[in-house]
């Protein structure tokens, strides 16, 4: 149950980041947080691409903790952007959003039947 859930919030969470790092990269002005809190422009063009780097990498077995980190330090630094310009409702709600990359590293990459058999005659 916990795998299929966290395969669910794998791919939910890939797409989200790769939208969202597209749109960093191409419109970073868009990124009002950043903004807000004084981040020059390629900042955040930069923070958009460490965004769908970990977004890509959480696709691969051989990957995946490291894309759930760089997802785990943009979320981090997103809520210090929102501690910097006092939207603690913005802030709070980046929190919650980080617990997301926080249990899919936790439950780990989801194997199926074939990868587990493999795994065990190697």
């Amino acid at each position: 149950m916990i795998k299929s859930i966290t395969a669910i919030l794998i791919l939910i969470s890939s797409l989200a980041s790769i939208y969202y790092a597209f749109g960093g990269v191409i419109k970073p002005e868009t990124a009002l947080v950043y903004n807000k809190a004084n981040m020059p422009r390629p900042g955040i063009q930069l923070l958009s691409m460490f965004l769908g780097i970990g977004g890509l990498l959480l696709l691969f077995p051989q990957t995946f903790t490291i894309g759930g980190t760089m997802l785990i330090i943009h979320s981090l630094t997103t809520i210090v952007c929102f501690v910097m310009i006092k939207d603690w409702k913005g802030g709070i709600f980046e929190f919650i959003f980080l617990q997301i990359p926080v249990f899919i590293v936790w439950a780990g990459y989801p194997l199926s039947i074939l990868e587990k058999f493999r795994n065990f005659l190697v």
